[in-house]
């Protein structure tokens, strides 16, 4: 139902044509009915025509009491937990719950249940008629609860059933964020209800709809709002033109973009205000009364905003609107700002302002000094040469803020500039001494303690599961936490062996509360699905369904990851290596759950960063062996991966005398120093991405190094395992579609199967970063995590970090910088040089922008790896010298020049630095050239 029929307040009709509200009409004799009873319902269920039909219901409770409704209770309750894997079954109880249940709250929570909606119809004018029959005071209360509830997400028809009870009862529309969502996005769409009414356009339907007076100022203040301005091409000329036409005030919709851009969200969010903005097309009028909102928005809000606000005031300054002191504000708002664009456009109008005010000249002057601070050399550059071009011209009581500003800011040029403008205010302009705090390893990070009860064990997993990403959203932003997931195994295996029916009754609620993660609807290749599994197998659910919880007593430790994972063989196949590892060992844990004995948990970690005891790892074993029971074949197997290097050579004695085959295995990994590393090996692979031309209308493909993964020397690799360790071609991982791309906050979890061979994880990352180039593709924020860990650092570590390095997101790039400071930090042996060379092919071959590069190197450079960075940039510049794309290579030289002088380099030579320093020309890039080949040459 949407909002262009009018508000009665006197409800709905049904299908059947009568009138459903509470106004008067023509009395009716009273009808004399038996009393109603559970066998009625079950007869007005077999009447129903499909799950969605509401008559028989309506019919059924008209003019019953509350007493013969509550009766039914125990027999509704019973009935809803007998279809609770039968949704359509389900479907069919929606009418009876509404009759039903007492009080607006227990109402509210079973409309809102997601197994009871679905696209299509829902009788939301039945439940209406029902409620409003029970007690018409209920549904105020309900309406609120279930507004606060929807989201902007949500499926389903739970807005519309909303909808229908605010109509029918006469109630002020919610302004709820998901409320105001869902109304934008049912707007656009013409219900099947209302297709026999002649076609009306949008700006026709908006301006009649009933809840537009209510919701338009909450467009301007619900989150998510202003997607739907931008991705729904009716909404801004709509409101435009209703706002010209009077139907709606223009100031309300003005003050609410510019309001909305102040308060601030994520860049992409306030896109369709900017567009309602300029499609508005303000008067100088209009803009001169809000001057000083758009000031505020000049310092820190996005840069498409800022840059809106910095065009909208040099407009009223081009008509001699805004006074001088206003200038100088956004100036010193302006110049601050990181963005070259926003600082160049700045400088310009300084320029004008400087001749259009003379009078004010020496303070608008001054204002440039802020751009000493830039971190590019190119806007230090011109704001020194518009001072210089200018002060000289000034009056003495005007130059002498513009020296104080000098003088102020003379610190923050660089080394090439800072004589000139020293030169202005007499000073020398000598190299100031920075203080260099040095990089120290982090702190290492601490193991929480163990679970200590089957109640902390239920919060826990609640925590775990509210946590789980809906399939249909982007889980961006979401991440599972390692720690979490194994603290959980640990202490259900413990619970298990100590009180399987104390472990029962604590997770019990789960299964009510999280029953599409326990049934396993959604989430069987992901790590919440596989812990679901857990619960499951606790509580005696699940494993009903062919493939989900097979029969593993046969087959042992040699239970392959298609009978432990549910799913076809196609699908699993389809699952990333270290996602398959790690779901085969948790739906193993699963298994172990539903038998009767137990034993120890043998890949339980004593550390953060994922190693076992090797101690507890014998003496579990040990134990084992006296039960006279096999050990489960993933837990050996994990346990083996998670050695440390050093072992005690009296425990490596101990671990001999074990007899059992596991026993023997882990004695033998145990003897040889553990599990052998991977080799992991550096080449180039064919087509690793593609991306659509729309100008040739063709898939463009892309070549580009990856790393492939092969065991390492012996036979210490557990068999269950060489799926980690078989990455022969990455290209053809690249080239397929990864089932596991929708569990990536899971990727934090793959860290702790291998402590101490990180490179073989990194090797997998790989090709989830370089999609992330040109994709928002998540790998980069577990590079930090395994920057933590230990092993060598090879191929695998630097084509990760070089892809992540040029990431398309900042939060990518960002995870990126952390890990390369921590990795300097730590003092871990890398060569920097050939993380250079891999960034410099993946400019050539898969497109990096150059500009990313050298913006997340700069910010290593800044926390204290500047030393580290020159190493790279050694290896980067020659490819970038001898190449034909110059974007992005003047910071490159300018950020090489700097690190090179804090590294103390001289007498380096990079190939074809000189001979691109000796070309002619004055270009900024070349300017940069001759001062590193000056500072390697011994000069300041």
């Amino acid at each position: 139902m949407t909002g262009t029929e009018p508000r009665t307040g006197t409800g709905p009709t049904t299908g059947t044509g009568r009138t459903t509200g509470t106004g008067a009409g023509v009395a009716e004799p009273p009808v004399v009915r038996e009393p109603l009873t559970w066998e009625h319902v079950q007869a007005a269920l077999r009447a129903c025509d499909g799950p969605d039909d509401p008559a028989p219901f309506v019919a059924l409770f008209a003019g019953r009491t509350e007493a013969e409704r509550r009766a039914l209770l125990p027999a509704y309750k019973e009935a809803v937990r007998s279809l609770r894997e039968d949704s359509r079954g389900l479907r069919t109880l929606r009418y009876v719950g509404v009759a039903c249940l007492g009080g607006p709250a227990g109402i509210a929570q079973w409309l809102l249940r997601e197994d009871l909606n679905r696209l299509g119809t829902y009788g939301e004018e039945a439940v209406y008629t029902l409620l409003a029959e029970r007690d018409p005071a209920w549904i105020p209360e309900i309406v609120r609860r279930m507004a606060a509830k929807i989201t902007a997400d949500s499926w389903g028809n739970q807005w519309e059933l909303v909808d229908v009870l605010v109509r029918g009862a006469g109630l002020p529309a919610p302004t709820t964020p998901g409320f105001v969502n869902r109304w934008m996005a049912q707007l656009g769409e013409r219900p099947y209800r209302l297709r026999h009414l002649p076609e009306r356009t949008f700006v026709e339907n908006l301006g009649t709809d009933h809840y537009l007076p209510e919701l338009l100022p909450a467009i301007f203040e619900v989150a998510g709002a202003g997607q739907h301005l931008d991705q729904r091409a009716g909404w801004v000329p709509a409101l435009a033109e209703l706002a010209d036409a009077k139907v709606i005030e223009r100031d309300v919709v003005l003050d609410g973009c510019v309001s909305r851009l102040l308060r601030g969200e994520r860049p992409g969010a306030l896109r369709g205000f900017l567009r309602m903005h300029d499609a508005l097309t303000p008067t100088d009028d209009e803009l001169a009364a809000r001057v000083d909102t758009y000031l505020r928005l000049l310092p820190d809000a996005p840069s498409p905003v800022a840059g809106m606000a910095q065009d909208v005031l040099r407009r009223l300054d081009d008509a001699g609107r805004l006074d001088p002191e206003r200038i100088v504000e956004a100036s010193r708002s302006v110049l601050f700002r990181a963005e070259k664009k926003l600082v160049r456009a700045q400088l310009a109008w300084l320029a004008k302002a400087i001749k259009r005010h003379p009078e004010h000249a020496g303070a608008l002057l001054a204002t440039a000094g802020t751009a000493f601070g830039s971190t590019a050399t190119e806007l230090q550059e011109r704001a020194v040469a518009l001072i210089v071009k200018h002060v000289g011209k000034l009056p003495a009581d005007q130059a002498e803020p513009v020296y104080d500003e000098i003088r102020a800011q003379l610190p923050m040029l660089g080394d090439a500039l800072r004589p000139e403008a020293a030169a202005l205010v007499g000073e020398s302009g000598a190299p100031v001494a920075e203080l260099v705090v040095p990089l120290g390893p982090p702190p290492p990070r601490e193991l929480p303690a163990p679970i200590g009860s089957p109640a902390e064990l239920a919060e826990e997993l609640a925590v775990l599961f509210a946590g789980t990403a809906n399939p249909w959203v982007n889980p961006r932003g979401m991440a599972t936490d390692p720690l979490a997931v194994e603290r959980i195994i640990a202490a259900m295996l413990r619970e298990h062996a100590r009180d399987r029916q104390a472990l029962h009754v604590a997770l019990l609620p789960l299964t009510e509360h999280h029953a599409h993660i326990v049934e396993q609807d959604w989430f069987v290749h992901q790590v919440q699905g596989a812990v679901g599994a857990m619960v499951a197998a606790a509580t005696g659910r699940g494993g009903t369904r062919q493939g989900w919880f097979r029969s593993l007593f046969g087959k042992g430790s040699e239970a392959s990851d298609h009978d432990l994972i549910p799913g076809s063989r196609v699908d699993v196949d389809r699952i990333e290596q270290p996602q398959r590892f790690l779901l085969a060992r948790l739906y193993e844990v699963g298994t172990r759950l539903r038998v009767p004995y137990s034993g120890p948990y043998l890949a339980e970690i004593a550390t953060a960063t994922g190693f076992v005891d090797p101690e507890a790892l014998v003496a579990g074993l040990e134990t084992w062996e006296a039960s006279g029971r096999t050990p489960w074949g993933r837990d050996v197997d994990q346990a083996l991966l998670r050695l440390p290097a050093e072992l005690d050579a009296g425990l490596i004695t101990r671990a001999g005398r074990l007899a059992s085959p596991a026993g023997r295995r882990v004695a033998r990994t145990m003897a040889a120093g553990g599990v052998a590393p991977a080799v992991v090996t550096r080449g180039r692979y064919p087509r690793i991405h593609r991306e659509f031309c729309s100008a040739d209308r063709e898939w463009r493909h892309f070549d580009g190094p990856l790393a492939s993964v092969a065991p390492g020397a012996g036979d210490t690799v557990p068999k269950s395992a060489l799926t980690l360790f078989d990455l022969a071609d990455p290209g053809a991982t690249a080239r397929g579609p990864g089932w596991s791309q929708g569990t990536e906050p899971d990727l934090h979890c793959w860290p702790l199967m291998l402590p101490r061979d990180r490179d073989t994880i990194a090797a997998h990352l790989a090709i989830r970063t370089q999609r992330g180039i040109d994709d928002l593709c998540r790998g980069a924020e577990v590079l930090p995590a395994l920057a933590e860990s230990y092993g060598a650092l090879g191929s695998g570590m630097s084509l990760a970090l070089a892809y992540a390095l040029g990431a398309r997101a900042a939060e990518d790039r960002t995870g990126a910088v952390d890990a390369f400071v921590t990795l300097s930090a730590r003092g871990d042996a890398w060569d920097t040089a050939a993380l250079g060379r891999d960034l410099g092919e993946a400019v050539r071959t898969r497109g990096v922008k150059t500009t990313r590069v050298v913006g997340a190197l700069r910010d290593a450079a800044r926390a204290g790896a500047g030393e580290p960075v020159w190493g790279v940039l050694t290896g980067f510049l020659p490819d970038l010298l001898a190449g034909t794309k110059a974007t992005g290579l003047a910071d490159v030289l300018s950020l090489a020049a700097e690190t090179a002088v804090g590294a103390g380099a001289r007498d380096v030579s990079i190939r074809g630095l000189a001979e691109f320093a000796d070309r002619k020309g004055g270009s900024r890039a070349l300017v940069e050239a001759r001062r590193l080949r000056k500072a390697l040459a011994g000069g300041s």
